[in-house]
């Protein structure tokens, strides 16, 4: 290789350097879009849902429920409202506007089988819990759909 070639390469970085950063960048956008940060936008949300969402993710709940509700160490919001739900005590609820207001307000109150943490006491007001229910509602295909 000449000198004029290799100062040619440190200038445009098209040495195995430039190439391994291109694989780098490469890998990272393939393990971002692996892991949500793709172009899934998800479903229109209505103005309540926007504002469930801005809630949810300013108040913690995305910490466990995932910021677009898909879940994590909490259960998925996706799907939820109008599904059946088995409780700790082998008991089943429908997630219904009243399951889902009790389940925000009073955390403790039906607690999920699949899930040991219990979900923490919130300060959300009674138009935040509904705005919060427009999301997960927002997130639930329409029923046969």
């Amino acid at each position: 290789m000449t000198s004029g070639q290799l100062t040619s390469q440190r200038r445009t970085g098209r040495g195995r350097q430039g190439c391994a950063s291109g694989a780098l960048i490469v890998g990272l956008a393939l393990f971002a879009g692996a892991c949500g940060g793709g172009s899934d936008a998800g479903p229109t949300l209505s103005a309540a849902g926007e504002s469930g969402k801005r809630i949810a993710l300013s108040s913690g709940c995305a910490g466990c429920h995932g910021t677009n509700g898909k879940g994590g160490v909490g259960p998925t919001w996706v799907g939820l409202a109008g599904s059946e739900r088995e409780l700790q005590d082998g008991s089943t609820v429908i997630a219904d506007d009243g399951y889902l207001v009790r389940a925000i307000a009073e955390p403790g109150a039906d607690l999920l089988a699949d899930y040991q943490l219990q979900m923490p006491q919130n300060r959300l007001s009674d138009d935040d819990i509904a705005d919060v229910i427009a999301f997960i509602k927002d997130l639930s295909p329409p029923a046969g759909g």
